[in-house]
Order: structure tokens, then sequence, then C-alpha cells
């Protein structure tokens, strides 16, 4: 049994993020990682919002991200990124401008034996740091050896010892690797004794003239049971560095810190040394500082305790910060200026932290401010103005300003400083207040789904000040207080813990499925998955396709195409309503008129009698109507003009702005302009025309983004020239610094030179330091012009002038000739002034990565293969250039070439002649798969054969037939093709559906293409079969809504589904909790959710057995104690329409009593008669000493009368059995009517009569089983330690017995069925992201007679999956039903917010996919030099002596078959013997398959 996995849904949890100079060296980038995707964002201004750039998937897990500058003399250089992956791989990458993808400068591999010293598996993820002063590079490996990446070269190095200052001109940017300083592994073991224990964290410090390391450490193991007898174990090793020698003394140990640290935080210049962060202290070391002698003993420069715990668990003199209560424990702390510390703990609170020096830079006292409260994050990241990004893996990740303002009272100081036990309380009870002061602060901000993005901001009473000095003077009195502001979000579905499916019930999609053909009428249903935890906690509803809210439908036989328009009579000011609907039929055409009703206009100037191909707004108020032999101007519905094409009938029009291109049967070009003489009527006069080739697909478009200009940008290194013009300070400055870290030098004040100079704290001006890596060049040269020509001088002024002047607005003609040609033509405003070719693209139907000129200086190489295909027989369909975001400087070209969707977007590009246009286009991923059947493939491929033995024909006879007037071929329709007359219009852009801006693809399979937050994202909407035609509609009953036709004829007036979230991969609906969801089951019958939750509660008390029973003990403890949390479970029923809960529908749990499962069962009652119920299984969690018991609830769902004006009062919770068991219940579900849970070590069948359950069989298991399914007979469990085994139930002789077991150890996750027809096979995931197929072979010889199970598959996923859930695969509109038919797919959410599905497959496709996913894996330079092969093999804790079984495909590889152009799919083709739609097909038939919701 084969199968194949695909990441359908992309991980959503952000769990590092580094602000640099990674696009260019003027704009700062935002870079996030998840899971084994890299995000590039940058933040616009006015307002601050997110927009991605680019994203790159990895074929590996990012561990961390550190950026560099390598030559950090030039402001002209970018930064690159160090990439660090497990066990001991590092990557060196940065952004080439010229073809705007990844370029990897070197790799480092340390993944040996002896590095390993006998240890298997790794737990301890690299560690990369870079020096501030950019003079080399460590990571730490394996927790117990550190590599040093010199970043100078050893001609370099002699300079700089020297004192000299090197001369820039005497060394090459691109030196050779031979000069270079290699990199070397340090043994920490062997440099001091106290680096033998576990490293905790490593920070370059600031203001050394060597680059010195500060390690911390745990030289002895403690924990906290041991802290009575074992405390202060953590100590700390500064090494200084010298490359050149590679020797690294010790300089500076610190010994007996707190058991309990967690990080280190290099503190800037001038303040200088490091700031350790422990989970209940903070402490400041420091060189110069570190300790005095008092009385014999050495006392620290300063620490402070957070709360009470430090009074036993350390020796560690600290000084107490009075009324502060926090643990730093999941705490992240960045410095967001040389004194001021920004901290996020795991609550959400977020505390500012300042540093308080005298005038001999000697900490002198900390001060906390809490300034609000955001998600619990996983990673924070200074950006510029004031901007801190929160990254968060529970929740969703925000953009938040940081606000700061100064108090003049002194009064007020006073009363803040000195607050007394009474204020305490009253900020106690405005905290319960925080829900309303987090609604009122993000109604402020435009987000989306802001409900679960929870920014708590303090009021006016509410100012936290902690000072760890009682007697505080006048001069360290606080002066600012802080707020926290919300400007955007990026949404996270994750951590997905429990997923089910649900119905989706609503009034909207009852009436779509009432007009619904009879084949398309299927119950709705919606994946539903938990989010979050604690106050991100969510419950998130997932579709993966666009269903429409119908507003009414009409019938309409014989249409054909469809068009809205404007008229003049919309009143300015206010949004523009259409005035008209064309309907084009095969001889007529209708005609609507809008307004509070839609008419059918019987009298008027359009031409009715003929066949409309094409209708649109010309200029601000006028309409243009085109059918095959006539042009028709209209105001209103007045008629203007009329143009006869009597002769030459047309084939395709298409009108923007105030011109008109119109396409002929016969390949030629007319453009008409709008002109209006002095004294004469507004006319379309002929103004350009082209016939010199055969043309066959043309398009219009007029650019407001400053893109397609001639002129060289003076921010020539720039995405776009628009947003984000740079600092004065960044473009003056003269030596870079770390581009994470925002600390520029004008933020440093103080300190005097002499000291600067002695401590190596300034940077000569002209050092130079070439990058590592084989032949690094410089990071730009490939942007300037090979010809002679000066730099633009980059100052200030000319940026701005450059950025927020007005820009020009262009028009442009884009025309595809017949042999794949594509020219860009400029088109005047005067019409004297004739149009001029600007740009030409050859072999365009290509498909190649990169678009270049045919007059450029610098062209790219085709594609990635040895052999040149030269010619192409492809062919464009229909092209569209369309201008994208809120300023339309994201500019996108998308074709329709054969049956793929090809997609490019323009970067500038200034190696060009002047005449030429300053751009290029990169190729970026299109997930819409528009494939049609086969029956209409095999059409078109015969087609194309034809056109490929006519364009030879041509080029043999040269002239000749090359300027025949014999007609074109036109269109196969991919819905009919009788209806081929013309080319039709199969992409629609749209302004404005529901605030959103986009593409919609008409067809057999439509497809929305909408932008979000830079992301161009595609969703399917299948749900009303294939679409003729598509209209933007605007009125006032359908406010910014949509037309449509589907293949019966049917016109639906349509707008968004509202609750839908369309800025995520999959449209969203998420509901917040904000409380901890554990569990989700849906009730059928009464069409309920039934949710498991649980909240926080500080407790002070302990249960201690007493005898046979238990007693509470209360313990008191002093008010900043912190306090131990206690989880309360309760269960809540909710409705599936809006997720309102239920009134009296909610049962508690006892205290100390923990839901560890919840499942919807059906059970026998009354004989063989069925019934379902909700099972739940819980645990008592007291401590050690105290047996855990459980119980068995069953609850019923039943209807009673409801209340008055309270229609959910209907349905109650009714317990029906509820009886506890001696063991703790771990995992419930039903078996042929039977109840079966897991208790303890056992596994019963109970069955269930007179409200009582009757014991029936049991039998015997490994450790802890918390996974269980059941399908007929068979209970498939999964055990914590001990890997899954299959039981089966025999019910005519009661017996329960095992068939057969996994004979390995194996951490198990999630296990399910996997089933492929008759075939049944087992799947089971585990805790290290690996996921393993099973199969109960008893003929085979390694399963000793079917006593162990024979491991089919195993497969690395790299996302730990929790939950699954198996749905019959989807089999409509696939070209080969058999290949798919009675197949379940298993889906997967994973903890990283992203959803993986695992497909069965035939041998057949299975061995042709694996074959071009071999092919797939060397035909690429892969991202980082990273194999995909390698990270697909499984990563074990264990050694196992069997070999991998490669039974699965990877899925993502395979999708790259897509991203090839034509030429590199033919030769790969030919390579493997295949025909063009073999692979397509099997893909396209994949992703159909697996679109279940």
């Amino acid at each position: 049994m084969f199968s194949i996995y695909k990441t359908v849904h992309p991980p959503t949890a952000i769990e590092h993020a580094v602000w640099a100079h990674f696009l260019s060296p003027l704009d700062n980038s935002l870079i996030l990682s998840s899971g084994n995707h890299l995000y590039v964002y940058r933040v616009t201004s006015h307002p601050s919002k997110f927009e991605c750039l680019h994203t790159f998937v990895l074929w590996g897990n990012i561990c961390s991200i550190t950026p560099c500058r390598l030559n950090p003399s030039s402001i002209l250089s970018k930064d690159a990124l160090f990439l660090s992956f497990m066990d001991a791989k590092l990557s060196l990458i940065e952004f080439d401008s010229a073809i705007q993808d990844l370029k990897t400068l070197s790799i480092h591999y340390f993944e040996d034996e002896l590095a390993k010293e006998g240890q298997w598996f790794n737990f301890s993820p690299p560690i990369v740091r870079v020096d501030p002063d950019m003079r080399c590079a460590c990571m730490l490996i394996y927790n117990s050896k550190l590599v040093i990446i010199p970043f100078f070269s050893q001609l370099d190095r002699e300079i700089i010892t020297n004192d000299t200052i090197p001369n820039t001109t005497s060394i090459t940017p691109g030196g050779s690797r031979s000069t270079s300083l290699s990199s070397y592994i340090v043994h920490l073991k062997k440099l001091d004794p106290s680096l033998t224990g576990r490293i905790i964290d490593l920070q370059f410090l600031h203001s050394y003239y060597e680059p010195t390391l500060f390690i911390l450490c745990e030289s002895s193991r403690t924990w906290v049971g041991r802290v009575a007898v074992k405390k202060d174990t953590c100590c700390s090793v500064a090494l200084s560095i010298n490359v050149a020698q590679k020797s690294n003394p010790v300089i500076w140990p610190v010994d007996k810190l707190p058991f309990d640290c967690l990080s280190c935080l290099s503190v800037p210049k001038p303040i200088g040394g490091i700031l350790v962060l422990a989970t209940n202290s903070i402490i400041y070391l420091n060189q110069t500082t570190n300790s005095i002698i008092y009385l014999n003993q050495s006392i620290p420069a300063y620490g402070v305790a957070l709360n009470t715990l430090t009074r036993d668990s350390t020796k560690y003199p600290l000084r107490p910060l009075y009324d502060l209560k926090i643990a730093l424990d999941l705490a992240e702390a960045i410095f967001i200026s040389n004194d001021r510390v920004l901290i996020s703990i795991k609550s959400g609170d977020v505390y500012l932290l300042t540093l308080h020096t005298d005038s001999m830079r000697t900490m002198k006292e900390f001060t906390f401010d809490r300034i609000g409260s955001t998600v619990l994050c996983s990673c924070l990241c200074k950006c510029d103005d004031n901007l801190i990004f929160f990254g968060s893996r529970l929740g969703n990740s925000l953009l938040v300003g940081l606000n700061e303002k100064v108090i003049i009272d002194p009064t007020s100081i006073d009363t803040i400083e000195t607050m007394n036990g009474d204020e305490i309380e009253s900020n106690k009870n405005d905290s319960n207040d925080q829900s309303d002061l987090a609604q009122e602060s993000t109604d402020k901000a435009d987000v989306s789904d802001i409900d679960t993005d929870i920014i708590v901001p303090n009021n006016k009473e509410d100012i936290i000040f902690f000072t760890s000095e009682s007697d505080i003077n006048e001069s360290k009195k606080q002066t600012h207080t802080y707020s926290l502001e919300l400007f955007d979000n990026l949404i996270n579905i994750g951590p997905c813990g429990y997923a089910i499916v649900g119905e989706g019930d609503s009034d909207e999609i009852r009436l779509l499925q009432r007009h619904l053909p009879p084949h398309f009428q299927t119950t709705p249903l919606d994946l539903v998955t938990t989010s979050g935890t604690g106050k991100c906690g969510t419950v998130s509803i997932l579709q993966q396709t666009i269903k429409p809210e119908l507003i009414t439908t009409q019938a309409l036989p014989g249409s054909i195409d469809m068009w809205t328009v404007y008229s003049s009579t919309n009143e300015q000011g206010e949004k523009r309503e259409h005035s008209y609907i064309l309907i084009s039929q095969e001889t007529s055409t209708l005609i609507f008129q809008t307004g509070i009703d839609i008419t059918e206009l019987e009298q008027g100037g359009f031409l009715t009698n003929e066949q409309t191909i094409f209708c649109g707004n010309i200029g601000e108020q006028l309409i243009v109507q085109i059918t095959r032999l006539h042009v028709i101007l209209l105001r209103d519905s007045t008629q203007l003009q009329i143009i006869s094409f009597e002769n030459t009938p047309i084939r395709f029009a298409t009108s923007l702005d105030r011109y008109l291109a119109i396409l002929t049967t016969h390949g030629a070009i007319h453009v008409y302009l709008l002109v209006q003489n002095n004294n004469e009527p507004v006319k379309l006069i002929e103004y350009y025309k082209l016939s010199d080739k055969k043309y066959t697909c043309i398009n219009l478009y007029v650019d407001q983004s400053g893109l397609f200009t001639t002129a060289i940008n003076t921010n020539i290194y720039s995405h776009s020239t628009i947003v984000n013009s740079p600092k004065q300070e960044t473009i003056q400055a003269s030596t870079a610094s770390l581009p994470s870290n925002p600390l520029d030098a004008a933020e440093f004040p103080g300190g005097d030179d002499e000291d600067e100079w002695l401590y190596g704290g300034k940077t000569i001006e002209n050092s130079l330091a070439p990058p590592a890596g084989p032949s690094v060049e410089s990071m730009d040269t490939s942007n300037i012009s090979s010809e002679a020509k000066p730099l633009p001088t980059l100052n200030n002024n000319n940026i701005n002038s450059n950025s927020t002047g007005p820009i020009p607005t262009t028009r442009w003609l884009v025309a595809i000739s017949k042999d794949g040609t594509l020219a860009l033509h400029e088109l005047m405003t005067d019409e004297t002034m004739p149009a001029t070719i600007r740009f030409e693209i050859a072999k365009f139907n290509s498909g190649l990565k990169t678009l270049v000129d045919t007059h450029d200086t610098a062209p790219l190489m085709t594609h990635y293969l040895g052999k040149i295909e030269t010619s192409c027989s492809a062919y464009v369909y229909e092209l569209l250039i369309i201008g994208l975001g809120p300023k339309k400087d994201r500019v996108y070209m998308i074709a329709r070439i054969d049956e793929d969707l090809i997609l490019y977007e323009a970067f500038p590009y200034q190696n060009l002649l002047d005449e030429r246009l300053k751009l290029r286009f990169h190729r970026v991923t299109c997930n819409a798969l528009v494939r049609t059947k086969k029956s209409s493939a095999k059409k078109n491929a015969a087609k194309r054969q034809k056109d490929a033995v006519q364009l030879q024909q041509q080029q043999i006879q040269a002239k000749q037939n090359a300027n025949s007037q014999e007609p074109l071929p036109v269109q196969t329709d991919l819905i009919d093709d009788e209806m081929n007359e013309y080319q039709r219009m199969l992409l629609r852009p749209f302004n404005d559906v529901a605030d959103h801006s986009g593409i919609f693809i008409c067809g057999t399979h439509p497809y929305w293409l909408i932008w979000s937050k830079g992301n161009l994202r595609a969703f399917p909407m299948n749900i009303d079969g294939p679409i003729k035609t598509f209209a933007e509609f605007n009125n006032n009953n359908c406010r910014n809504g949509y037309l449509y036709f589907n293949q019966k004829d049917d016109l639906r007036i349509s707008v968004m589904p509202s609750k839908r979230i369309l800025d995520t991969p999959w449209p969203l609906h998420k509901i917040p909790f904000k409380q901890t969801v554990h569990f989700l089951c849906y009730h059928v019958e009464s069409k309920l959710y039934a949710a498991t939750i649980s909240t926080n509660e500080p407790t002070n008390t302990l249960v201690q057995p007493s005898g046979e029973d238990r007693e509470s003990i209360t313990y008191q403890k002093e008010s900043n104690f912190l306090l131990p949390l206690r989880e309360q479970f309760f269960v809540q029923l909710y409705s599936a329409i809006k997720w309102e809960p239920i009134p009296n529908a909610k049962i508690t749990m006892n205290e100390w009593e923990h839901v560890t499962c919840m499942k919807t069962i059906a059970l026998r009652f009354q004989g063989n008669l069925m019934k379902t119920y909700i099972a739940i299984g819980t645990a008592n969690c007291f401590n050690e000493d105290v047996v855990s018991r459980g119980r068995v609830i069953l609850f019923d769902i039943i209807e009673v009368v409801p209340e008055v004006n309270q229609p959910l009062t209907k349905h109650k919770l009714k317990t029906v059995h509820d009886r506890e068991e001696k063991g703790p219940v771990t995992a419930v579900d039903s078996i042929l009517g039977y109840l079966v849970a897991a208790v303890g070590q056992k596994v019963y069948i109970w069955q269930y009569q007179n409200n009582s359950l009757k014991g029936i069989a049991f039998v015997d298991i490994q450790i802890y089983c918390h996974r269980m399914v059941t399908m007929k007979n068979y209970i498939l469990i999964g055990d914590v330690h001990k890997s899954i085994a299959l039981l089966r139930y025999q019910e005519n002789m009661r017996v329960l017995s095992y068939v057969s077991r996994d004979s390995r150890q194996l951490d198990i996750f999630a296990t399910d069925f996997f089933i492929d027809q008759s075939h049944v096979q087992f799947v089971a995931t585990d805790s290290d992201r690996n996921m393993y197929i099973y199969a109960h072979a008893p003929t085979q010889k390694e399963t000793q007679g079917g006593q162990w199970l024979l491991r089919k598959s195993d497969f690395h996923i790299g996302y730990p999956i929790t939950s699954t859930i198996r749905m019959l695969v989807n089999v409509n509109n696939l070209t080969t039903k058999q290949n798919f038919e009675n197949k379940q797919a298993l889906l997967m959410p994973t903890l990283d917010g992203a959803i993986g599905c695992l497909l069965p497959l035939n041998e057949k496709i299975f061995r042709r996919l694996a074959m071009l996913q071999n092919s797939l894996t060397t035909m690429f330079p892969q991202y980082c030099g990273l194999n995909p092969k390698s990270f697909r093999i499984c990563k074990t804790r264990r050694k196992q002596l069997d070999n991998p079984q490669k039974n699965t495909l990877d899925g993502d590889l395979l999708w790259r078959y897509f991203d090839l152009s034509f030429i590199e799919r033919n030769e790969l083709l030919s390579r493997l013997g295949m025909t063009p739609d073999q692979f397509h097909e099997d893909l396209t038939d994949i992703a159909r398959a697996v679109t279940l919701f």
C-alpha cells in the first residue's frame, strides 16, 4: 500500500523574528520563520501594516535566524542570514536582487560521530551568535562544542592587528576561499571544568577589542526538589576569541549563580556588561565592576529578586523589588534602547525594565513599569519607529506600537511611587475590566479577527511602578508613562491540539444548497480545531473553499458572458454603483438596468441583436460595447458612435482608462483613443495599429506604482520605490550596526572618545571585511550596470523626493505574438505621439523562472538543465497585468498558458538601456490548478501539435506566410467547445468585493485569487460547479458583491461569506474563548458542539492522604508569593450557528479533576437500537502520595420546552451515568454499540443497560493508553511510550484480545486507521515529528505469525501531530475516478498551525510519481544546501537496525513540478519517457481529491 503526504495548509505559528536589511541596504525587512517556512515582510508606514514580500520553503526546520553584515564598512551592503538546522548544520544565505531569490553563500556541516561523542539523538538545538562588530560568528553544537566562523581573511587580520587602516582597493570583496580564515571547533570541556555541564545560553559582549563570548552554564545539575541541599549551581565564563591564532583564553569566570538561570542579554554600550535572566531574579554582571571585597565575600554588581521564592532557592545576594510578583520562565526579553529592556512574561503581561547607572557606569537600580498585556509570545523583535513585533506560537502574532509620554506634574509622580496596599487592591479590581479595555483598544485598530488579540493597556489609575530602592530621591522619580497600541496582526490557527469534523449550519448555506444541482448537494462540513491556550484559547473553523452567501438567483438559458458597467448618473464622493448588466447570448444581448429592482432595458443605444464579446467603461463615464462586427460608444444608454469591423471580425477586446484595444481574427491589433476636441463631441479615434505579426493575446494596463519607468531610480536597491524610505541617520552612517539590534550609535549618549578607542568601541571607517564563503560576490554588483555609470547619490533629500513625490501614471499595451514573444508598448496621452516598445520578452510561452528584456545586458540562463530546448509549443490563451495592494504597487502578470496558470510579479532592475523599462518579472508559485478533464486536454494537445507544425512551416517559408491574413485558431473553451466563437475572458479582475481585490478565474474549476497582506491566495469555489462568467457588482441590494453564471445558466447574485477571514491560507472563522479548549465533539442529532474547557486559578491548598481518605491543607503565604495554578475543568454546550453557549448546559468537574478524553459515541439501548451519547473520561491529579482515580461520565442531550425569548434553551445536558473507576480513565470510544475505555493499565468493554455499565471483557495493556480508535470490532490503541497495538473484540465469545502490536518503543502522539478500498493499515505519529504506517501481515516472516506489526513506511513530517481526521476523498471532477474511489484520506492538523494530508495511492501512480520525485531532488539547487531526502528520513531517539521504508511520497517536493518552465518539463518528460499530461493529471487529481471542505 502506497501513499503521498502533502502539506495542504502552511504553518502559521511564528518561532523566530529578526529585523534586518535583507532585501536592500536601504530598507529594513521583518524576517519570520515558522517550521520550515521563511517569510519576508515589510512594515508599511501610515498606517503600520504587514505586507509579505517573499515566502521560501526549506527542507529543514529552522532552529535559529541570526543576521550579520559581511561588509560593515559599506552602506551599500545588505545583511546576510545565518540559518541553523538540526543537528549541526549552518547555512549563510543572502537575497539576490537580480532574480528575487535566495542565494547560498556558504554551508557548514559538523554532524560526525566524533563530534557527537557517542550521542545518538541530539536534544540541544544549535545556538548561533554574531559578534556586534561583525568580526566572527559562533555556533554551539551538541551542547559541548563551539564552532567559530571568522569573517576576516588572513590579510585583513594582519592589517587590523597592526593598527593600520586597510586599503580598500587592495582587497576584493569576492576574495577567494584560500585567503579566508577557516572555521574551527573549540571543545568547551577542555577550556574550563565548569563547562562540562549544560550550556544554557551564550552572548557576545559589547565594547571589547577582541570578540568576547559570555557563556552561561550549569556546572552540576539540580532541580526544585533538591534546592534545599543543592542550590546556586549555575556559573558563567567569558572567552576572548582570537580567530587568527585560534586561542580562546578564559578571562572572566563567575560562579554560584542561581540554579534557575534561563538566558542572558548583552547590555549595549556605553553601559556594557551582561544581564542574566533567571526564573525568579535578574542579575547584572560586568567585568570592570564584577565584585568588591566586603567581609571576605564577593558582592555582585547588582541583582534583584522578582518574588519571595528567592529566599529559599538561592544564597545569591539579591535586592527585593517591592510589591512585584512575577516569574520569568517562558519569558522573552529584548533591548529596545541602551538602558531599557522589554519583557513579556508567560501570562502575556509586558514590563519595561529600566537600568539606572551613575556617572561611572555603575549599576544603581532597576525600575519596572507594567505597560500592558498582549499575547503569549514566543519571540520579540524591535522594528523601526517604536514598533515591537510579538511573535507567538499560541496566538496571533502582533505588531504593536510602544507609545511614551512624559509626566509633567510632580505631584502625580509622588502618588505613583508611594503606592500603598489599598491602591494595589484597586489595581486588582481594575484587572476585572481588562476585557472591556481590550475591546476599546482593539476597536481603534483596523485589523481582522481582533477579538483574539488581547492588548490590555493601563488606565490612568493602573500605572504600576516598581523600584528596588525604598528611599527614592527626587532624581529617581518616574518621568514617563508607556502604552501599547495594536497596528496589525498575523492570524495563527495553531497549536491545533484536537480537531473534529462538524456540520456547517446557517441560513446562507441552506439557501445555497436549495438552488444547487443535485450532484453538488452535499452536507457542508467544517474542520473545527482547538487553537491556543490560556487567554489565547480559541476555536478555529476552517474551510478549503469559498461558499458564497446567495442573495437571489435567476435562470437565463443560453447565456454565455456577462459584464457590469458604471454610468455618469452616480454622485461624486459616493462609492460608484453599477448601472447596467449586459448578458451575452448566442445571437443577442440582454441589457438590464440596476437600481432598486433589476429591470430589462428595452430601448436604448446598446446593440441587442448581436452577440457581445466585451463591454466596459472607457474614460470616466462612457460605456463601450463590442460585438464581433461593431464597436459602440455610449453615454448612459445613448449611442454616441459606432465603428464597423465587418471585413475583419473582432476576436477579443479590452478597455482601460481612455484606451480601447481590439484583436481581430487575423491577428491584428487596433488601439483606439477617446478624445474630445473643443467643439466636437467625444469620439474614438484609431491611435495605434499593429499588423506586423500575428498576435494571439492582448491586454491593457495602467501603471500607478512607478515600476514601469525608463528612468534610473535613485533608490536602486529597494523592492519598491514607494514605501519605507530610509532614515537620514541610516544613510549617512559610515558603519552599519547589527541589523537585528535596533541600537544605532546615535542612541548611546555619554562616554568620551578616549574610552571608545581604548576598548574598541569605535570602528575604523574604511575597514573592509570580505565575506566568508566560496566565491562570495559583493552584495548587489548584479544590479549595477556594466557601463561606466556613476552611482546615484544616496542622500536623504534625493530619496525622500523620489519616494514622496507624485508618481507618474503610464498606460501600456501588452501584446503576445504567435511565436510566444511578449511586448510592452507605452501608450502616450497625446494622440500625435506614437506608441513605443519599451520591453520585450522572448519565449514568454515557455514559463521561465525570470523574465528579462531581450536588450538585457546581463541575461540569465533559461533553466537549470544542461540541454537547451529552443522551441516550445505552449499556447498563451489569455494574459492579465494588474496592480494590487493599497497603492497598487504590487504588479502581477498572470497568464493562461495551455492548461496552467503562470503568475509573475514585477520588480525593479536597473541594468538596462536608457529607453527600456527598468524592471524584470519573477515567477511566483500559484496554487490554482485549473486543468480540465482528459477529453478537453487531448483536444488541446492535438491543437498544440498542429500549431507547432504550422510554426515550423512559417519559419521555413520566412515572410510569405507571415503576412498572410488567414484567421487565427481560437481558443478551446474550458466549459463547452460549442461556444468557441471568440476568445473567452476567464481571468476577471475585481477591485472591491467585500473590501478585497484580486482575480476571479472562471472555468470548470473556478478559483479566487485574493490579495491579502502581500500574498495572492488561491481559494477554490467548487460548490456550484463550473462557472461560465463572473462580474463585480455593487448595488443597494448587493453591497460589494458579485454575479456569476453556473453551467446550468443560473445567474447568482451573491456576496462574500461575512464570517470568514480571508487573510489566511484557508477561509477561517475564529471563535475567541480566552480559555484553554481541550476537547471538542459534535452531536449530530441536536447539531450542537460540546467543548471541554479549563481555566487556571491560583491555589494555596494541597491534598494529603489521611488514612483511607484524603484532606486538603491550606498554606498561608505572603502577598508577593507566587502561588501555583490549578486547572478547573468544565463542559459546555454551544450552538453550531453562532457558537453561543447554551444556557444551563454547563457541568463543572470536581477540584483537581482533569478531563482526559471526550468523544461522541453510539451505544445500544432497548435492544439493537443505537443512540448517541457524549462520553467523558477524567482523572484526579492530586500529587504522588495520593492514588489517582477517575470517572466515566455519559451525557445525553435532551430537548425541553424553551424559555420565553430564549430559543437556545430547548436543549439541556443530562447526566445518564457517572461512576468512579479504580484508575484514571484516559481514552474512550464505542465498538459494536458497547463502551470501551482505557482505565489505568487495562482496557474495559462495558454494556450500557438501565443507566449503568455492565462489564463484558478486559485486557491488560502497556503503560499509559491515551489514544483509542475503533472500526467494526477492532480497537487501535496508542501508548505514550510503547507504540501502538491492535485489539479485537469477538462478540459471540465476549473476548477482548491482542491481534498484533509494534515491537519498537515509540512515544505516540496520534494514531488512526488508514483505509485504501479493501486494505487497512495503521498510521501513528510520535513526539519526534515522524509518521509511521504499519500493516498486519501474518504471512510475512518478520512478523512471527502476525505477532508484530510490519512497518510499511516511515516519513518525517517536521511538525508535531496530536490528532487526525479520517475522511472519504472527493472524487468529483477527477480525471480518473477509479484511481481514488473508496479511499480515505487522513487530515493531520499540527501544533505549528500547519495541516497535512495523507492519501493512499495506486501502485502505478506511485511508481510514476516516484520517478518524478527522484528527478526533482537533484534538478533544483535547494535553499541552504539542504537535501529533501535527508529531511524526510525519520529522526528517532533510539537506534533502529531495520532499513527505512520509503513508500510515502513527498507531495511538497512533487508540487515543485508546477514551478518548472515548459522547457524544463519537456526535457524531464523526455528523460523519463512520459507523456506531458501524465504528471499533470496525477498531481491535479491528488489536489482535488483532498479538497474536502
